[in-house]
């Protein structure tokens, strides 16, 4: 009896050391097959970063085949120019502004399409359309709208005597945030659509029957069950639509410019008007570097939030 107890706790390292060099050549096979896609990532991500990073560093002027070094001499420029900190303003004003439009639009529609509707099939296809548009095409129609001669946002307006002149949609510095970010929502509230559908889709029905049996009203059903049940989607969708918006260059670009004076102007677009008509590519890329704290926070969160849900999954 005792030779067999001893061969059985001899034996016991052997496995344990055969699982521990088991466990060692599966992570490094898992390495090995990470590998290209971790090349390609330093490749088409590291190396442009850090040539930006390096240029933000330089008095790099468009064209120029010199690029003295100057240090903080950008950074410190734009920290003292009052047009940096507008453009700061604009960017979260823009921001905050289209992701509340767009979540509460989003989601007021998904719950109305995850209704048993006549057509609903048909109805979900056309409100994808915003989104499945080219943005210059959409966009060009929204300017053509805005038009303060000619446009049809106008005439409505006139003859409905909602206003008695022409109004400056885009040239007025009052009204070309709202007008702007109204763009950004018609282009993005889709999107909120689909993904908080296919939330809804998850949520089990039992829960539902549950709810009325027990007396709960329609509010009722939906602060217990279908928020609960949609957090995650309505988390991970607000933030990775508020990474894109936030860099959000094309929609501004096209319909202001920036415009009127400094109303609309945002990082992106400081970025390419420093950079590329004003040919100062070193302090452009400065301003693109200073975003990018706001930015690093925002894909962090994102991705604690995910680990957290698959931990707790």
């Amino acid at each position: 009896m005792a030779l067999r107890v001893g061969a059985r706790r001899s034996a016991l390292p052997q496995v344990w050391g055969r699982q521990g060099t088991l466990a060692r050549d599966e992570a490094a096979f898992g390495y090995l097959l990470l590998l290209p896609a971790a090349l390609l990532i330093l490749v088409l991500v590291g190396v442009p970063f850090l040539n930006a990073l390096w240029l933000s560093f330089h008095k790099k002027l468009l064209g120029a085949t010199d690029a003295p070094w100057i240090g903080l001499q950008n950074y410190a420029t734009l920290i003292a120019d009052l047009v940096f900190w507008q453009a700061v303003k604009n960017t979260f004003v823009f921001t905050v502004g289209s992701i509340g439009s767009k979540l509460v639009i989003g989601l007021l529609i998904a719950l109305v399409l995850n209704e048993a509707l006549p057509m609903r099939g048909l109805w979900r296809s056309i409100v994808m359309l915003p989104y499945a548009m080219p943005t210059l095409v959409s966009v060009l129609v929204w300017k053509w709208m805005y038009n303060d001669v000619a446009g049809v946002l106008n005439y409505l307006a006139t003859t409905a005597h909602v206003a008695d002149h022409q109004i400056l949609w885009l040239g007025d510095p009052s009204i070309a945030m709202p007008a702007v970010i109204a763009v950004n929502v018609w282009r993005g509230f889709p999107f909120f659509v689909i993904t908080i559908l296919a939330g809804l889709q998850t949520v089990p029905q039992e829960l539902y029957d549950a709810a009325k049996v027990d007396g709960a009203g329609v509010w009722a059903r939906f602060a217990q069950v279908t928020l609960p049940g949609i957090l995650p989607v309505l988390a991970v969708t607000t933030l990775f639509s508020a990474i894109l918006t936030f860099n959000d260059f094309s929609i501004i670009w096209i319909l202001t410019q920036g415009g009127p004076g400094n109303a609309t102007n945002v990082l992106a677009t400081l970025t390419y008007k420093i950079a590329i008509p004003g040919l100062e590519l070193g302090k452009g890329v400065a301003v693109s570097v200073l975003m990018l704290p706001i930015l690093v926070l925002m894909i962090v969160f994102l991705n604690r939030f995910i680990s957290r849900r698959e931990e707790l999954a």
